[in-house]
């Protein structure tokens, strides 16, 4: 429903309020997460009719904001390594691939980390497929005790042909999984 046709309705509907003013529930646009685009924001307010398609706008009020990602994010639970690239000699250390999109994925292991730290990460998504070897950047960190810590990682330096291939191999996965 576009603005214009939301506004027309509600001027038909006539309300109760002698200062002319009528809930609305708007929608806004906002620059999303990734660069997959605009998101929708949804807004609330109030509406003034003065004159004839000319409104004013008060009280406006965000109503939600959403964790709204670029990708569909496969939850998994899959063996992995990753290798801190910020600290020389430090070795691979085992990880658990939480889940994963062409965008990032969710890392679960004992080595610690801070955020804006580079990681390489290995891991093999489809049995007898070659081994992934991604870069990724932490964005956000999840301490979980004595298991260790969950860390959300964004790719970095992966090309749009990667990114492709990475997107079938997810979706293959998936199908995998499901059985």
């Amino acid at each position: 429903m576009k603005f214009r046709e939301i506004l027309e309705g509600i001027e038909e509907k006539k309300g109760t309020s002698d200062s002319g003013k009528r809930p609305a529930f708007l929608s806004m646009e906002r620059g999303g997460y990734g660069s997959r685009g605009a998101r929708t924001a949804p807004i609330e307010g109030e509406i003034a009719s003065e004159r004839e398609f000319f409104w004013r706008l008060e009280d406006l009020k965000l109503v939600r904001v959403e964790n709204d990602r670029s990708f569909f994010r496969l939850e998994t639970n899959l063996k992995a390594q990753v290798l801190h690239m910020e600290r020389f000699g430090a070795g691979e250390v085992p990880a658990r691939l939480l889940n994963i999109s062409p965008g990032g994925a969710g890392i679960g292991t004992m080595c610690q980390c801070c955020k804006g730290d580079k990681l390489l990460l290995k891991v093999g998504l489809l049995t007898g497929e070659e081994e992934w070897r991604l870069f990724c950047q932490v964005v956000r960190i999840e301490e979980c005790g004595v298991a260790g810590f969950v860390y959300g990682c964004r790719f970095v330096e992966l090309g749009e042909q990667e990114q492709v291939r990475l997107r079938e191999d997810i979706a293959r996965l998936e199908c995998q999984l499901r059985g």
